[in-house]
């Protein structure tokens, strides 16, 4: 019996150890965050990628914008993700002196990403955990690889995916073989088709003011197509190209020098007017009542 009792005394004992190890440990590589840099406190981007043009983007009245290599909108999730190496975990962390930083890719980095004033060199991933290797000040930190679009060397997934600026309205679509014109507040077609009319003018702009792509990528040598044109309320105009309509609607915006992938459904709603829709079946039916044989009460 008394056995039994120190037998358990020891597994307690032993449980307790365990415990006390475990979260010393856990106390002990307490995950700090790469910068001390908060995501609401960036104001602005910078990447660098050999060889290549930087990326600059910069928060100009709480919206983000980039303003190299093209002056653009930008998109609010990728910028997002950006963002998010200003806090990420940093998994381990060792003095750079003395480290084979070629071997782990830093030296020099693959790439450098710049928040306001804190410089981020890029490296290799490591082959267990896949984390990648990144180098701020005279450490060198293993992180999380965030693996977003947005790092690439080509910026064209950071312009924003929305063809037309937030709250713009259009007065005037010049679409290859149809051009739509605002007068008072007024939609029609110039010149004026009996098909044309107001409700479905006004669901082809409507298609425009929500049309998004699914991805960006800069325009290859061979791109062009059939021209549009989308003037806005302000005169400021939009010209794009249609690449393609399968398998998706591909238009091109060469000012940006990006290709916007859509769904091939929009090619429907963006280029040509809707069908038309039979007003007379949407009314209710009417039907006088039936004479009865009853007298008045």
């Amino acid at each position: 019996m008394n056995r039994k009792y120190l037998n358990l005394a020891l597994l307690v004992l032993l449980l307790g150890l365990g415990a006390v190890l475990y979260f010393g440990d856990e106390q002990d590589e307490e995950e700090t965050p790469l910068t001390a840099l908060a995501a609401a406190d960036v104001e602005r981007v910078q990447i660098d990628h050999p060889q290549q043009a930087p990326t600059v983007l910069v928060k100009q009245d709480g919206d983000w914008r980039l303003s190299s290599p093209v002056e653009a909108r930008a998109d609010n999730f990728e910028v997002n993700a950006l963002l998010a190496l200003a806090d990420t975990p940093v998994h381990k962390q060792f003095p750079a002196a003395g480290t084979d930083l070629a071997g782990l890719g830093l030296s020099p980095p693959k790439y450098t990403v710049t928040l306001n004033n804190r410089v981020i060199d890029f490296g290799d991933t490591e082959p267990l955990q896949h984390q990648r290797y990144v180098m701020l000040d005279d450490a060198v930190a293993l992180i999380d690889d965030l693996g977003s679009a947005a790092f690439d060397e080509d910026p064209s997934d950071l312009v924003a995916k929305t063809l037309l600026p937030d709250g713009a309205r259009l007065s005037r679509i010049e679409l290859p073989n149809l051009v739509l014109v605002r007068k008072d507040d007024r939609w029609q077609s110039e010149p004026e088709r009996p098909e044309a009319t107001s409700e479905r003018i006004e669901a082809l702009v409507d298609a425009w003011s929500r049309a998004r792509a699914m991805w960006n990528e800069a325009i290859p040598e061979t791109g062009g197509g059939d021209p549009l044109t989308l003037v806005l309320e302000d005169g400021r105009q939009i010209h794009l190209t249609v690449a393609a309509h399968e398998p998706q609607l591909i238009l091109e915006r060469p000012d940006y020098g990006v290709r916007y992938h859509l769904s091939k459904a929009l090619a429907d709603e963006l280029l040509r007017l809707p069908p038309a829709t039979d007003a007379a079946a949407d009314e209710p039916e009417t039907t006088e009542a039936a004479p009865t044989a009853e007298g008045p009460d």
